[in-house]
């Protein structure tokens, strides 16, 4: 089986690297391409490919039954984590949400925080980063991945004790040390964004403040 999601494949290899256990639950399951690769190579022996909408969920059973994985990726309907809260599970993937979707997820079962998550969030990092300081969990991973034009950043969480400073929170703890090519040019586009946005701004107006320290954040992380 081939995943063609340049996404998906970076997360697969996270997990496949970070892997903690054997069965995966995949919230937010995409079509279940996600859990069905990875057992198709051999690195997880099980998986809940869950969702919370009847459409979604049909997709991946679709997904299972084309790769004759039933009995091996259980699809699975419910709200966030409420789908596994009994099932035996070693390690848990939320990817393609919001940070603040995530965040609501993970507070909703406080009981499930012992696990390894791998975490890829299209927006509210700093928001989500805030959030996993704050509940015990410790950031162990952290890397970009660029698919259709597009930058992600994904994350191993699991418990232990981090303290996160504003940059850490804005740019990752990891990755600012990393500073990768994707990385740099992930933030040279914002550095150039902001710089249009300050330039669009009259003399005086009370948003140049903000600007003008994000943009000094991005150029002092890139030098």
């Amino acid at each position: 089986m081939k995943l063609h999601s340049k996404r998906l494949l970076a997360i697969a290899k996270a997990i496949a690297q970070h892997k903690q256990g054997t069965i995966l639950a995949d919230i937010g399951t995409d079509h279940a391409y996600l859990p069905c690769f990875l057992y198709d190579q051999g690195v997880i022996e099980k998986a809940y490919a869950c969702d919370v909408a009847e459409g979604p969920l049909a997709s991946s059973k679709q997904t299972i039954i084309a790769n004759h994985m039933e009995g091996k990726i259980i699809p699975l309907l419910g709200n966030g984590l409420d789908p596994i809260v009994n099932e035996d599970v070693d390690m848990i993937s939320i990817c393609g949400m919001g940070g603040m979707l995530m965040i609501e997820i993970l507070d909703a079962h406080n009981e499930m925080h012992d696990h390894r998550f791998f975490l890829q969030a299209n927006n509210g990092l700093a928001e989500l980063r805030a959030y996993l300081a704050g509940h015990h969990f410790c950031i162990i991973d952290e890397d970009l991945v660029e698919d259709a034009h597009h930058i992600y950043e994904y994350m191993v969480v699991e418990k232990g004790k981090m303290v996160l400073d504003e940059d850490d929170l804005l740019f990752g703890p990891i990755n600012r040390q990393k500073k990768t090519e994707l990385f740099r040019k992930k933030w040279q586009f914002e550095l150039n964004v902001q710089k249009k946005i300050i330039a669009s701004l009259p003399e005086g107006h009370p948003k140049r403040i903000n600007v003008t320290q994000m943009i000094e954040k991005i150029e002092k992380v890139l030098a």
